[in-house]
């Protein structure tokens, strides 16, 4: 029941936001009474980090941050470039399969407006793997000053990220909000195109 009301809770969170929801419509959405809320999350309040919280853990399995693990000191420029440009595929990967839709409205909400509770767990859960992406940006790009290898970070997954964000306007230009197997082969060839280009200043 637990996983059910958080996955309940994210998409009715995302859609509406903290106060456009009550905790009313999302028991009834599983069936269940609103004190499996409170024994579960305590409150709203719990239930909305809860969900957050999920969201960011299954990024982190989803995102393929493990593939950075295995670079030591000994990995070659073109090894590092390999493994970033796989978890920025597998970040648009998922960006652009259904799963991401509900996931992508929450947090798009977050980061317009984030809450401090919601900063608080970004910075426990997302941001030792962006910083750890940072920090390999700056091994294979020795020419930049720390802070603009950290907006080469963001700029990789903000072009992963746009896959689901910028759907609409996407699928008006392919002519097609519906995506097929080739499409998709496409986009994420020209995602990793792009991610390469950061990485090697546009060398290769």
């Amino acid at each position: 029941m637990r996983e059910r009301l958080i996955h309940a809770a994210i998409e009715r969170f995302g859609k509406r936001g903290f106060d456009g929801v009550g905790t009313r419509e999302i028991a009834a959405a599983v069936d269940t009474p609103m004190s499996s809320i409170t024994y579960h999350f305590g409150g709203k309040e719990g239930l909305y980090l809860a969900a957050a919280e999920h969201i960011f853990d299954h990024l982190h399995e989803l995102l393929g941050a493990d593939l950075l693990e295995p670079l030591g000191e000994d990995a070659t420029p073109g090894q590092r470039i390999d493994a970033m440009c796989a978890m920025i595929r597998s970040t648009g990967e998922f960006m652009l399969s259904d799963r991401s839709a509900p996931f992508a409205l929450f947090i798009g909400r977050e980061q317009q407006d984030p809450s401090p509770e919601v900063l608080k767990l970004m910075q426990a859960k997302i941001l030792p793997m962006i910083e750890n992406l940072s920090r390999q940006v700056a091994i294979v790009r020795p020419d930049l000053a720390e802070e603009e290898a950290k907006a080469v970070t963001v700029f990789l997954f903000g072009m992963a990220i746009t896959l689901r964000h910028s759907r609409a306007s996407l699928g008006l230009l392919m002519g097609s909000g519906k995506f097929d197997a080739a499409t998709r082969r496409m986009l994420l060839n020209q995602l990793e195109q792009s991610a390469r280009a950061l990485l090697t200043g546009g060398e290769a």
